[in-house]
């Protein structure tokens, strides 16, 4: 599948997946802090964005597939440095584990390593099938907003809240529910996390309600050589909540991996 992206900067690759149900342009501010010293690529998911969004389960490795073959028609063959929020965390996690010498580091932000409960798989489908019969995510966009983000941004801050909403608004019924499938479907990573050897810097917005600090220390844990950045005020989208505090973060692992 040919995906929308984009492509800013030059110097040492780095990629950055978007979580459900957004889009590329959730990385703004990362690529305005990465692009002057590195190649920062921002692709939009399958189904998501400007991306293509067939009627099918978009499963964690199908993703991690669309990404490598961006890579590879992009010239990028080397070693990127790999990073994702929320499911763009679980589809960073397939792609390293299915193609490990495409990654030279890994980022992992506000996402987790277990795979669904049965009671959350049951949820997400129950919640593919009524926006598939609605037509549109709106169900799910008035369900998850208030979740994504620290109480005191939805309170103080509705100029970061509203962009995320229309993202949320724009991505198709179709989208939306191969997207929910894939992540009910996901396999449980953590015993997987130990044969990662790649520098990891696993980020957790301090306030996130949906993949909660105790979830970042278990990865981290479990992880060969990991090392933990919690974002103070900041919920589940902790790169655009408190966006400095988050690009210090990646720039210092991005410079000094080990």
């Amino acid at each position: 599948m040919l995906l929308a992206y984009n492509d800013e900067g030059t110097g040492p690759v780095v990629v950055l997946l978007h979580g459900f149900p957004l889009s590329r342009a959730m990385w703004a501010e990362q690529v305005r802090a990465l692009s002057p010293s590195f190649r920062a690529i921002t692709p939009d998911l399958r189904g998501h964005g400007e991306s293509p969004a067939p009627d099918a389960v978009y499963t964690m490795d199908q993703m991690a597939e669309d990404v490598v073959e961006m890579l590879d028609g992009l010239g990028v063959t080397e070693p990127v440095a790999m990073g994702g929020l929320s499911m763009g965390g679980y589809v960073a996690l397939a792609l390293v584990l299915k193609h490990p010498e495409r990654v030279r580091a890994l980022i992992l932000a506000d996402t987790r390593a277990a795979a669904d409960t049965l009671d959350a798989a049951r949820l997400r489908e129950e919640s593919a099938r009524g926006v598939l019969q609605a037509g549109h995510p709106g169900a799910i966009v008035e369900a998850m907003l208030p979740r994504l983000f620290a109480e005191s941004t939805i309170r103080d801050r509705p100029a970061l809240v509203s962009p995320i909403r229309a993202m949320m608004e724009a991505t198709s019924a179709s989208g939306v529910a191969g997207a929910l499938r894939g992540m009910a479907a996901r396999p449980d990573r953590r015993e997987d996390l130990r044969t990662i050897t790649v520098p990891t810097l696993v980020v957790v917005g301090e306030k996130d309600a949906i993949s909660p600090p105790d979830e970042a220390r278990a990865i981290v844990e479990a992880l060969p050589d990991a090392r933990l950045a919690e974002i103070p005020e900041a919920g589940h989208l902790s790169p655009v909540e408190n966006p400095e505090a988050f690009n210090a973060a990646i720039l210092d692992f991005l410079r000094n991996p080990t």
